[in-house]
């Protein structure tokens, strides 16, 4: 595969160096920030505050912290990176330093630790259902749509504060990326740097099809300028991730 990265490295371009590049297959990895209302229409916030008009993939923040973990972190947030057919969450634990003050930032992708310290339940909302539901949905269509192997909703990007006191006001800040540089979300702890080369050629030579006359870009509809629940319920669902009554 040949990587063709617009200046911003990511942790598994070396292991081009080790295989060969197959230029028959070309990942063109330029980062590309989508506006709200570009993003795909699954990952788009509803404008109605119905308990049935909320959508999961952007209400993982919801949930409070156990009193007891509070000397864990003092504030947490989550993104989901979809990487090659499937959704990954990941989740950042936020600790305040005060000298210098900096908000310092652990991820973790250990979604039953995050269960483990996160109270069960909002007032419409239940954590394990949740995540569930993002584990087990079928993305390929938003692949196939921007035409990448890689995407992340990051619903707190580049957190600069914290505010402990007040969480109905907590200042979170959502991105969507199409192509982002993974290795700023320690995505190495998922996929070391062999598999994750090997996953997105893969996926690029198979799923979308890719070569040097299909090279993955966005879609037109999504490119933008660049600078520095739809109705559902927690029902249960199969094996396949859909949802039965």
């Amino acid at each position: 595969m040949l990587i063709i990265n617009h200046k911003k490295k990511d942790y598994y371009d070396g292991v081009a160096g080790t295989t060969g590049i197959d230029k028959t297959i070309v990942y063109h990895r330029e980062v590309i920030e989508l506006e709200e209302d570009k993003l795909p229409k699954q990952f788009r916030r509803k404008s109605n505050w119905r308990k049935e008009d909320i959508n999961p993939l952007r209400e993982l923040s919801t949930f409070k912290l156990k009193k007891e973990f509070h000397d864990v972190c003092e504030d947490y947030s989550y993104f989901i990176i979809g990487f090659c057919g499937k959704l990954y969450i990941g989740w950042k634990l936020y600790r305040e330093e005060i000298f210098p003050y900096m908000v310092d930032t652990e991820i973790t992708f250990d979604s039953e630790y995050m269960k483990s310290i996160l109270e069960p339940k909002s007032w419409y909302n239940n954590l394990e259902d949740n995540i569930n539901y993002i584990q087990k949905f079928d993305a390929i269509q938003i692949f196939r749509d921007l035409k990448t192997p890689v995407f992340v909703f990051d619903n707190d990007y580049s957190r600069t504060q914290l505010d402990t006191k007040h969480y109905s006001i907590r200042n979170y800040n959502p991105k969507f990326f199409v192509n982002p540089v993974l290795k700023e979300y320690q995505f190495y702890k998922v996929f070391e740097s062999f598999q994750a080369f090997q996953e997105i050629q893969m996926f690029l030579g198979g799923v979308l099809g890719s070569g040097e006359k299909n090279i993955v870009e966005v879609a037109d509809k999504y490119k933008i300028t660049q600078h520095g629940f739809d109705k559902w319920s927690f029902r249960k669902m199969s094996e396949n991730g859909k949802r039965t009554t």
